[in-house]
């Protein structure tokens, strides 16, 4: 390993433990306070550094998965983010920025699926879930912004603020528990996670959006 390597890897992993200690930190306090607003910012720092890291690493060893995930956890969370920026300065239409955002992982999950769909990658599905989440989010949230209308900001917020953690978790179980099959340490964070923001959703659009769907 290179000494350029080393550093970079180096903060990216210093970074990922700081997503991960933020994050966890927002999951567990009350949204909308002061703790879980700063917590929230520090995750969003820590998850970009992660992200820029993470480029340069997959192409030095060559992994598409650490670049699809580094791709789709970043639109994750630049998407919840973009989402609570929208609301508080009251920006009710589309910018170029959203169009940019949302189009990028469009195209982004669209040669996920073509890759993963050929079959000649290694653990093609993961890739082909990937991408199918992605453009699904993609395709809603546009849908959502040009409707000025749809799913209230914070069931959105939840979902990609919440997928985006999973995404962090589903890395670190990969690189870190590689006694488990491979299949279950890219899926499993998933399926474990999505229930979890299902239920905050529930939990919290009373609160932020009570008339929501009525």
């Amino acid at each position: 390993m290179s000494l350029e390597t080393g550093i970079v890897l180096g903060v990216h992993v210093l970074a990922g433990v700081l997503a991960l200690l933020a994050g966890l930190g927002a999951i567990a306090t009350k949204k909308g306070r002061n703790r879980h607003n700063t917590a929230g910012k520090a995750y969003v720092a820590a998850m970009g550094v992660v992200v820029v890291t993470a480029v340069p690493l997959a192409v030095w060893i060559e992994s598409w998965f650490l670049l699809a995930i580094a791709i789709f956890s970043g639109y994750l969370v630049v998407s919840g983010y973009r989402i609570i920026r929208r609301r508080r300065r009251r920006v009710e239409r589309p910018t170029k920025r959203d169009y940019l955002l949302q189009g990028s992982m469009l195209s982004a999950g669209a040669v996920m699926l073509a890759t993963g769909g050929l079959g000649t990658v290694e653990l093609g599905p993961v890739l082909v879930v990937f991408g199918v989440i992605g453009i699904v989010l993609a395709v809603r949230e546009l849908w959502t912004l040009r409707r000025a209308g749809g799913a209230p900001w914070i069931d959105r917020h939840i979902t990609y603020m919440g997928g985006g953690y999973i995404a962090t978790v589903t890395a670190t179980v990969t690189v870190n528990l590689t006694m488990l099959p491979p299949l279950a340490r890219w899926l499993g964070p998933t399926a474990v996670g999505t229930p979890l923001i299902v239920y905050a959703v529930n939990h919290y659009r009373p609160v932020f959006a009570p008339n929501a769907g009525t």
